[in-house]
């Protein structure tokens, strides 16, 4: 064999194994320097709707939250006691006067604490994620309202006193607010700086509502007694997004709604002057109640320990709401048997979130 013939051969194999070699290559990625400056660079392999990873080293999939809430709770007919000039004598149905306590732009509606803790895990399933919270609100505000001179207070949650002026009168409103809830959702990018995470579940609630009004005349104390108690169990679908602003920080929003079948206890009881106008009230029934959450905030996270844990920090405000939870009754007349149902009035609560989350 000459040189010639041996150089060739050479010449071929070198580049019979550069050419199997440059078929089998991994792609580049879009991202990457392309080497053909006149073309534009193939999609490749990749794509967003993935699903969420907070890039863990080592992860076990799991995370643990804790929440403090600042909440202010409100709820419409809560109002007890009406004022009017004393050269208008009250006839009933009460049509003149101002609505005292609780009453609409009332101002003693108060702040109170509450707390929200939740334990997660996403499946080897799609990542799918399973999520358990638990929330409670306490309830607790105070009204009084005294009697102006030349002024004359007219009662709402007790029948009417003939013979008596009303010298002053006050009510505490309490309770508590627990809901538990389970759902699945699915958290996934978007794009690279969006994730969104559509959930459905079950939602157990319970509140529990306790007011007493007082009614002074002189010396003389009219109490009454009642308590709006309600449970139920329902369905509840979830919304969350998250707008990714890059080294750790991201702001979040989110809504949910539910429809919960449950059971209303309503008890009213009323010790008035002389016992001629004491009264005992017990209603059960069962009822679907709609009830809806709205929020928004910001989130900081960082690693620790060589990125096997990722703790973050967030600020938000939410509001909640809870359809026809106010079920009491009021009297316009001097006859107890006389009574009207307040118009199923709303439960509200808005107020500051102050949370910390842990992923491992």
């Amino acid at each position: 064999m000459n040189k010639n013939n041996l150089l060739n051969k050479v010449l071929f194999t070198i580049g019979s194994v550069l050419f199997a070699s440059s078929v089998f290559a991994i792609p580049k990625a879009p991202c990457d320097v392309q080497e053909v400056c006149c073309e534009d660079p193939a999609p490749g392999p990749f794509a967003f709707s993935y699903p969420k990873d907070v890039g863990l080293s080592c992860p076990r999939d799991f995370y643990a939250r804790g929440e403090f809430l600042w909440m202010k709770g409100a709820e419409e007919g809560l109002d007890f006691t009406m004022e009017n000039d004393a050269t208008v004598n009250f006839t009933f149905p009460l049509e003149n006067g101002d609505i005292k306590g609780f009453s609409t732009g009332s101002q003693e509606w108060d702040w109170r604490p509450g707390f929200r803790v939740g334990f997660g895990m996403y499946s080897n399933h799609d990542a799918w994620n399973f999520d358990l919270n638990y929330t409670y609100i306490r309830i607790k505000a105070d009204s009084v309202i005294e009697n102006n001179p030349g002024d004359l207070l007219a009662t709402f949650l007790a029948p009417p006193v003939n013979d008596l002026q009303m010298s002053s009168a006050s009510a505490r409103w309490s309770g508590d607010n627990s809901a538990l809830d389970l759902v699945m959702g699915k958290p996934y990018h978007v794009s690279r700086y969006f994730v969104s995470n559509p959930m459905i579940g079950i939602r157990a609630a319970w509140i529990d509502q306790d007011y007493h009004a007082r009614y002074f005349f002189a010396n003389i104390k009219n109490n009454v007694n009642l308590k709006n108690d309600f449970w139920g169990v329902g369905l509840r679908g979830a919304y969350e997004g998250q707008f990714l602003l890059g080294s750790g920080w991201y702001i979040y929003g989110k809504a949910a709604f539910a429809l919960l079948f449950g059971k209303f206890d309503i008890s009213q009881q009323a010790n008035t002057v002389g016992g001629d106008a004491d009264y005992s009230i017990n209603n059960s029934f069962y009822n679907v109640v709609p009830n809806t959450e709205l929020g928004f905030g910001v989130c900081f996270s960082k690693y620790f320990n060589k990125n096997q844990y990722q703790v973050g920090l967030k600020v938000g405000y939410e509001f909640h709401e809870w359809w026809n939870q106010n079920q009491l009754t009021k009297f316009y007349n001097f006859n107890p048997i006389a009574n009207d149902t307040v118009s199923k009035s709303n439960l509200s609560f808005n107020g500051f979130t102050f949370g910390l989350n842990v992923e491992f």
